[in-house]
C-alpha cells in the first residue's frame, strides 16, 4: 500500500478529489466566518465599550468552535456540509454508512484551528492508507466519497447525455 502524496501526481481523480475537499473547507469556513463575525461583534459591543480587545481574541476561537460544531452536526446528520454538498463529497464510515455524531466530533476536532487541519491532512496524506483519509477519518472510521467517482454525475465536457438504457429482448 502506498501514501495520498506518491498517487497523488499520476492520479486525476485523486487530485481532483483533494482538490475539491479544499475547495468545500473553504466555503464550509467562509459560511462559518460570517456567522463568527455577527456574533463576534454582537458580543463585542459591551466589551468595546468598556475599552475591553474581545473582538481579536474571540473571532479565532469562536470561528473554530463553530466550524467543529457545524461540520460535525452536519456530517452525522446527511453525511455532507453544504460545501460538501456544492463540491459532490460525502463523508461516509469506511463499510460506507452516514457517520454518528461520535465519529464525526473525532474527524473534524482539527478544524478548530486551520493549522491542526492542514497537519491533520498533511500527515494522512504522507501515512500508509486510504488515499482518501486525512488523519483524523482513520481514527474515527471514515473517508470522505466522491459522487463523481462513482459515476453518479454526470462529465461536464461535452453535452451532457444520459445513457440508452438496454432494449428489451426481441421475441
Amino acid at each position: 500500500m502506498s501514501t495520498a502524496f506518491e498517487k497523488i501526481g499520476a492520479d486525476r481523480q485523486l487530485q481532483d478529489h483533494w482538490l475539491r475537499r479544499l475547495i468545500a473547507s473553504i466555503i464550509d469556513s467562509i459560511i462559518i466566518s460570517i456567522v463568527a463575525w455577527i456574533i463576534s461583534i454582537l458580543a463585542a459591543i459591551p466589551a468595546l465599550l468598556v475599552g475591553a480587545p474581545f473582538f481579536a481574541v474571540t473571532f479565532p476561537f469562536l470561528h473554530g468552535i463553530l466550524l467543529w460544531l457545524y461540520a460535525a452536526f452536519y456530517e452525522s446528520l446527511a453525511g455532507t456540509t453544504i460545501g460538501k454538498q456544492i463540491m459532490r463529497l460525502r463523508v461516509t464510515t469506511t463499510d460506507g454508512r452516514t457517520p454518528t455524531i461520535d465519529r464525526t466530533l473525532i474527524r473534524d476536532l482539527s478544524k478548530i484551528y486551520w493549522i491542526f487541519w492542514l497537519i491533520d491532512t498533511l500527515v494522512g496524506m504522507a501515512t500508509v492508507g486510504d488515499p482518501h483519509q486525512k488523519l483524523s477519518d482513520r481514527f474515527a472510521g471514515t473517508t470522505v466519497t466522491s459522487a463523481i467517482e462513482k459515476g453518479l454525475i454526470l462529465p461536464t465536457s461535452g453535452p451532457a447525455t444520459l445513457p440508452t438504457p438496454p432494449s428489451p429482448p426481441s421475441t
